[in-house]
């Protein structure tokens, strides 16, 4: 699996495409979106609506995403170390990215190399976010669930994903 490092001790999971629409539909220019997460409300709308799932309070260090499906896991029960549920996502082109959150600061910065791209099928997904160690490595399993209309969002912005 590939990995990424924790840029600003966190990262972010998105959908470019509905991020992208987001961004010109609110009339928000320039490449520094993360201000958008911090210093108003569109961070917390970006996420209720499930275009961008912010992770926060990740230690710095490499780690590896996968996503799981229907009730098989990557993490086994002694290997997931915090678990976060409630979440949503969107997709409208088959992918579920993620970056270091410090690449919001200049998204033109964003490459193949330092971001992770997950197929995802279109439309609503309900996620919960597992994060642990499998064979000495840091993971995150992105556990989704299709779902035919937008589900209800519950997901706690503040859970913080220091393990060891």
């Amino acid at each position: 699996m590939k990995k990424i490092f924790s840029e600003l001790k966190g990262f972010v999971i998105y959908s470019p495409e509905l991020l992208a629409k987001y961004l010109q539909e609110h009339n928000l220019p320039g490449n520094n979106i993360l201000k958008y997460f911090v210093e108003n409300e569109h961070g917390d709308e970006i996420t209720k609506s499930g275009i961008a799932i912010p992770l926060i309070g990740v230690e710095e260090d490499y780690y590896s995403f996968c996503i799981s499906t229907n009730g098989d896991h990557v993490l086994g029960n002694g290997e997931v170390a915090v678990q976060s549920d409630g979440w949503i996502y969107q997709t409208t082109n088959n992918e579920l990215k993620v970056v270091g959150i410090g690449y919001l600061k200049d998204i033109s910065t964003i490459t193949d190399e330092n971001s992770i791209q997950l197929r995802l099928e279109n439309g609503w997904s309900s996620l919960k976010i597992l994060a642990g160690i499998k064979n000495g490595e840091r993971v995150f399993e992105l556990h989704t669930h299709k779902e035919e209309t937008r589900p209800n969002f519950s997901g706690d912005v503040t859970t913080t994903y220091y393990y060891n």
